[in-house]
């Protein structure tokens, strides 16, 4: 959906705050346990998140995106602090961020990693995230956008063991790789900024 942000301009934006999203660590094992297996995935997620002070990446897109439009839109941050929310419903959003004229939510729709099939011991990490912009005034969503990324395609693939190695450093650089790439995607479809392409 295209973005009208140029009506962001001289707007005070809040940004939410939602619990922090999830993380999967699906290997074979735990995926033949079926439901049980998949609470078990989810446990194991958070565990690795806590041991390896893997921080929610939400909040920190949220405020790159603000950063954004007030250097383009002129836009000014709002001085309610953030909503605490967890719903996708428009007029509970608009409702929640009174005190603003807009308001930017993030959210982390999920991350994961993931055996990658008949390579069992190879896994593929999967980011997405749900931006949303809603006008508090009219309680109208006015922008959208999703992203979701994934090492699926990459030529090689690592093993749980790499992931995690030395506090999960290639876990945690493919998270902010991918990140980033949604970031960067927002900024375009969401906030309607042109695609800065590399010079050689």
């Amino acid at each position: 959906q295209a973005s009208g942000a140029a009506a962001w301009r001289g707007k005070t934006v809040a940004l939410t705050a939602r619990p922090p999203a999830g993380f999967v660590a699906m290997t074979a094992g735990k995926a033949v346990f079926g439901a049980i297996g998949a609470g078990a995935m989810i446990e194991a997620g958070q565990q690795i998140l806590k041991d390896n002070d893997i921080a929610d990446p939400a909040p920190l897109m949220a405020l790159d995106l603000l950063t954004v439009a007030e250097r383009q839109y002129g836009v000014i941050p709002a001085t309610i602090p953030p909503p605490q929310i967890d719903t996708t419903d428009v007029l509970k959003l608009a409702a929640a961020g009174q005190g603003a004229d807009l308001l930017l939510d993030v959210q982390g729709v999920g991350r994961q990693f993931r055996y990658k099939p008949m390579e069992w011991g190879h896994y593929i990490v999967d980011s997405s995230y749900k931006v949303r912009i809603v006008d508090v005034h009219k309680s109208a969503l006015i922008a959208e956008g999703f992203c979701f990324r994934s090492t699926k395609d990459d030529k090689d693939h690592p093993t749980k063991d790499q992931l995690l190695d030395n506090k999960a450093a290639l876990l945690k650089a493919t998270l902010d790789a991918q990140r980033n790439a949604c970031l960067e995607m927002f900024e375009s479809s969401v906030l309607n900024l042109p695609v800065v392409t590399a010079q050689n």
